[in-house]
Order: structure tokens, then sequence, then C-alpha cells
């Protein structure tokens, strides 16, 4: 038997004119990973990864980012945040737009921060 059909997929595609595509990546935790319950550090690189492969599922990088969110559960962690978020976004001529809130509570207490996307495919 086939596993069941996600609830929630990791990216969803918008086709645009002319054979690009608008990918909207949920949002991605550490939870279940060596970084989870660690420093803001390696679960930003974390976060990144996953992010990172939900768009190699539909043929994209980080490079095709237009848009970041990320949620921290406290403000406290943005300078560790930044940082990675910086180092991963260093060599772009333009990163992508970013927004960051503080005050997240998540489902498990050994995340403290989530990240989504949304990124355009050119054909």
């Amino acid at each position: 038997m086939s596993d069941p059909k996600p609830l929630f997929p990791p990216a969803r595609v918008v086709p645009l004119g002319g054979g690009a595509k608008l990918i909207f990546c949920s949002g991605v935790t550490a939870r279940g990973s060596a970084a989870a319950g660690g420093t803001i550090e390696a679960q930003a690189r974390e976060c990144l990864a996953r992010l990172e492969k939900a768009l190699a599922g539909e043929g994209a990088k980080l490079e095709h980012l237009l848009k970041i969110t990320t949620w921290l559960t406290d403000m406290r962690h943005y300078d560790g945040f930044n940082a990675v978020r910086r180092a991963a976004f260093a060599a772009l001529p333009t990163p992508p737009a970013s927004t960051c809130v503080g005050g997240a509570h998540f489902t498990t207490t050994d995340v403290c921060i989530e990240i989504e996307g949304i990124a355009v495919l050119p054909a």
C-alpha cells in the first residue's frame, strides 16, 4: 500500500504564462531533525535546507525565491537567524524580500523558527 497523499504538500505551483511557474512553499521547521532543540543557527540552516528541497522538487533553487517569511518564538533569536539568512543569500545579486515576526507559538517546543517562501521559476 502506498503512503497516503499529504494533506498539505511542501509546495504548490501556479502556472504562469510562457511556461514560468509561481511556487508557494509551505513553512518548514527543524522538527524531527538533529537541529531540533539546538541553536537558532542550526535550526535556521535546517529550515533553509528543507525549503531548498521543496523548491528542488519543482525544479527551482533558493535563488528563485522572491519572498520569505520567518516566524521566531523569541526576537532574541533574530541576530542568529539573520546571520544564517545573510550567508544563505550572500552570493545573490538581489536577495528575496524578507519579513520576520517574533512571538510565534509552534506545536512542539523543540523548534524556535519556521520559514516559508514564494518563488518564481522562469520558463
